[in-house]
């Protein structure tokens, strides 16, 4: 029993710890190039 809880322990802390490194990555990938092209459709 204290198997599983350390297991299941240690799944959600690794889990915890990569969806902040994903949410890290997407958030300081996110620069003005991809948003300026937007801004330009106006004036077409």
């Amino acid at each position: 029993m204290m198997r599983i809880a350390a297991a299941v322990l240690a799944g959600a802390v690794l889990a915890l710890l990569t969806s902040f490194g994903v949410v890290r990555v997407v958030t300081t990938s996110e620069k003005d190039p991809v948003a300026k092209p937007l801004y330009n459709y106006g004036t077409r």
